[in-house]
């Protein structure tokens, strides 16, 4: 609690809201197409984000009719695994109730999108009798535990870490006695938020939770997929051969940034202390209830524990985790990371079974003209049965496949026009972006369906100076918040502004339809799922300019630079091209694209100011 006893909005709502409970039960009775404010607040914590179609809410405002409203849930998945049978839960789920793609998330997680309110209870318990839950995967609590997907149950290092993300799992879990009364139970909504209830305990978090989200990820030296850095709690195994020494814990990382406020910044984690195995888990609690006692309640731009370690200093922070441990906390060790697998493509594990990566272009698992790559992982789970995990990188991964099935598999996905992984180039490989419109209440610019077009055109020149299987990272989002991690990408194109510009040229349009008639198609519902950006002018062009950051570095140890700021969707090539000629001009010896971009941002940093 602030010494001043001011605390933020949300924390308030927190505070009065029975157990996370709110009046939700309430307002699922009622006609309404959403909830309040404050509903929707703790609707996080259950897993449920209230958005609204942007594409028509200009025409719908125009017209005196209410938003339209739908709701996104996000299902935890620890370490991004999944059964056959639950994805093919998640996929039916999707089909029966006319939902959108099947996404999944860049936490390793997946999200079920445009549901109606009527539907939530509906949906959440055919989740649940999935062996799956929404809940606790958004709110002020820990979020998805990210882990090395590429793990067995065998006694190997992966498995290891596999093993201590389901223990971090269960420690950080909150009471789930709210959402089972609310989505699961048989009672009426007033018998299950009677004022005589139990109170549940929320163990570590306490009765208001976390000031903030919060995200912790697991990873080797040799394969930091999960961008170890970039997480509020990063632990780095050490281990020889499949011997694991102990853990280094970094604390202190974030993505989120919001320009316009000061010291409000993307942050790497910061190695805070080396531990034993059995050491880890009293670490972690101490580490959560630091943040827990000292984060900053009463301002939310600087309510993340990248803002505690900063304003505290990292020997502070760790003399107040130290003071929650009986036992000295050991020094940091210097662990360097050395790689980083996308675990796409056919691989081998230990015990004569193979390992399958598909890409998944933006997590979205959808069909469509040119990949039909819902059908195509439908029909390899009901044949194979094989377990499914979901990477950092948004990508599926099949695991426990027989060998003699590899053939068959491969027939599936041709047959479904599903790319193999050896035709990717280098940076379609590795593309990611945020959903951003029409749905993410935070998206000012596009992001997810500008990437086809942008990703064409980034190939065409990369293929014209002969660096298409060039490595490169390319991370597209529509606001400055890090989703998608995209501080750490070689190239990020984050959305910072749109500009609606009026133009008789119908050649001036973009690649997305964005006229009232179609708009008008999507309010009918004659138009297919989210085909255009609608505007309530017919010679309304929407010009999304966009903040270039260059410079990551490919294993995930070095924050980007901002290069240009403000620059229209359709110059981004124009911009990046000059730099894609120098690299292939004056690159030094084996040096990668992301250390040349951060080599000459550097050289401009004094001209690029943000405004």
């Amino acid at each position: 609690m602030p010494a001043d006893g001011k605390v933020s909005t949300n924390e308030a709502i927190k505070a009065t809201s029975n157990g996370l409970r709110g009046t939700i039960s309430q307002e699922l009775e009622l006609p309404a197409s959403g909830f309040s404010r404050t509903n929707a607040q703790l609707l996080k914590f259950h897993g449920v984000f209230q958005q609204e179609d942007r594409d028509v809410r200009l025409l719908r405002r125009q017209r005196g009719e209410e938003p339209e409203v739908e709701f996104t849930v996000r299902v935890r998945a620890t370490g991004g695994r999944l059964t056959a049978s639950q994805m093919l839960g998640l996929l039916e789920l999707v089909e029966d109730f006319h939902l959108g793609p099947l996404r999944a998330t860049s936490r390793q997680g997946l999200q079920l999108s445009q549901l109606r309110k009527c539907d939530l209870k509906k949906v959440i318990a055919r989740i649940a009798k999935l062996g799956l839950t929404t809940f606790s995967s958004g709110g002020d609590v820990n979020c998805n535990v990210m882990c090395c997907p590429a793990a067995g149950d065998d006694a190997g290092t992966r498995s290891a870490l596999c093993r201590l993300a389901g223990q971090i799992e269960a420690l950080l879990m909150p009471d789930a006695a709210a959402y089972r009364s609310l989505w699961l139970a048989d009672d009426s909504p007033t018998q299950s938020t009677c004022s005589n209830e139990v109170r549940e305990q929320n163990g570590v978090y306490g009765s208001t939770f976390l000031p903030h989200k919060f995200k912790i990820g697991l990873a080797l030296p040799e394969d930091n997929c999960v961008d170890v850095y970039a997480q509020d709690i990063g632990l780095l195994m050490s281990h020889r051969e499949e011997r694991v020494d102990g853990y280094q814990v970094l604390v202190g990382g974030g993505m989120s940034m919001i320009p316009s406020v000061p010291r409000n910044s993307p942050r790497l984690a910061q190695p805070l202390t080396f531990v034993a195995p059995g050491q880890v888990l009293d670490v972690i609690r101490a580490i959560v209830e630091v943040y827990r006692q000292f984060g900053d309640r009463a301002r939310q731009t600087r309510a993340r524990l990248k803002y505690l370690v900063e304003d505290r200093g990292l020997e502070e922070f760790g003399q107040l985790v130290q003071n929650r441990l009986d036992w000295k906390l050991p020094s940091p060790r210097e662990i360097a990371v050395t790689g980083r697998d996308d675990h796409l493509g056919w691989q081998s594990q230990t015990d004569g079974s193979l390992l399958l990566g598909l890409p998944v272009e933006s997590g979205r698992m959808q069909d469509r003209s040119e990949s039909r790559t819902a059908s195509a992982v439908r029909s390899i789970l009901q044949r194979f049965n094989t377990d499914i995990r979901v990477t950092p990188q948004q990508n599926l991964l099949l695991s426990g496949v027989a060998a003699n099935s590899r053939a068959d598999i491969d027939a599936i996905l041709a047959e479904h026009d599903v790319p193999p992984v050896s035709s990717l180039t280098g940076v379609r490989r590795s593309a990611m972006s945020c959903p951003a419109m029409p749905s993410c209440r935070s998206a000012i610019t596009e992001a997810e369906r500008i990437v086809p077009e942008l990703l064409a055109a980034l190939e065409t020149e990369l293929l014209k100076l002969g660096l298409a299987d060039e490595p490169c990272t390319l991370c597209v989002t529509g606001c400055s918040h890090g989703c998608a991690r995209c501080y750490l990408a070689d190239i990020a194109l984050v959305g910072r502004t749109i500009k609606l510009e009026r133009d008789g040229d119908d050649s001036a349009e973009s690649h997305h339809p964005r006229t009232a008639a179609e708009a008008e198609k999507r309010l009918q519902g004659d138009s297919p799922v989210r085909p255009a950006v609608a505007s309530i002018e017919p010679i309304l062009r929407k010009v999304d300019k966009f903040a270039i950051y260059v410079g990551g570095d490919p294993l995930g140890r070095r924050l980007n630079r901002l290069y240009r700021d403000l620059v229209p969707l359709d110059q981004l090539i124009d911009v990046l091209r000059p730099l894609l000629v120098r690299f292939r001009q004056q690159r030094r010896c084996e040096e990668a694209l992301g250390a040349f971009l951060w080599r000459v941002a550097e050289a401009s940093e004094e001209e690029t100011t943000l405004p």
